[in-house]
């Protein structure tokens, strides 16, 4: 899984056949979401229907993993699945399940995307592309870690993009469990929080959607205070 294949290796027409098969599954997965009765279940109507189906099942964990996968590997928005999974299994275990199942997901589509576009890319781009694989190289835990923490940055655009430039699959999945790792806690208890305030109003219940809403304001701006803190550490250094 380390070794990245040198691009260029498939012959053009080949390449070029597996980018356009790359693309009908990244543009069908949102068509999908959009405008096909399948992307119901992306509605609140749908996940409260999906959330009273599962609760309660012995197999509910597997089943619900499966689905974010399956959505994950074909470019459909989980972040709506993230926030069933906080309201179907609480916050505890909800945050268990969402983040393996985001993970799986986010390496599905990964594979997919270094299986199907690397080498189309690599005859579109040509010269850019190692520009992009040098940077990739000397940055590419960091800058992927620094993304992923960023709640307002696609998921699914992270996924495929990553597959397509020449970082390690155990560079891209180590970042990937770091950096969605508090946003996927923040969304369960933000789930998990607003469920229990539509049960009961209560005061505690309201203060945790509150809190939860605010981490994930906070979250937005990890990088720049990051940054920041970095900056002046190394003044300070001075």
């Amino acid at each position: 899984m380390d070794d990245v294949t040198p691009p260029g290796h498939t012959s053009p027409p080949r390449a070029l056949t597996k980018l356009l098969l790359l693309t009908f599954i990244v543009v069908g997965g949102v068509t999908v979401a959009v405008f096909s009765p399948l992307g119901e279940m992306l509605s609140p109507q749908g996940v409260q229907g999906l959330i009273e189906d599962l609760r309660g099942s012995f197999w509910a964990p597997l089943l619900f993993i499966g689905l974010y996968v399956a959505a994950a590997a074909f470019a459909i928005p989980g972040t709506v699945l993230t926030l069933a999974g906080g309201a179907l299994f609480g916050l505890f275990w909800g945050s268990i399940v969402n983040t393996i199942a985001a993970n799986l997901g986010a390496s599905a589509a990964f594979l997919i995307s270094r299986l199907l576009g690397r080498d189309g890319i690599a005859r579109l781009a040509g010269k850019r592309l190692a520009r992009i694989d040098e940077a990739t190289t000397t940055h590419g835990f960091r800058g992927l870690l620094t993304l992923r923490l960023v709640p307002l940055v696609p998921f699914n655009a992270l996924n495929f993009g990553a597959g397509l430039t020449s970082i390690s699959w155990t560079t891209y999945a180590s970042a990937t469990v770091l950096g969605i790792l508090p946003g996927t806690v923040v969304y369960t208890m933000f789930a998990d929080a607003l469920l229990d305030g539509s049960r009961e109003a209560s005061a505690e219940a309201l203060l945790r959607v509150a809190v939860s809403g605010g981490l994930l304001l906070l979250l937005s701006f990890t990088p720049q205070i990051t940054k920041r803190v970095r900056a002046r550490t190394r003044r300070a250094a001075r």
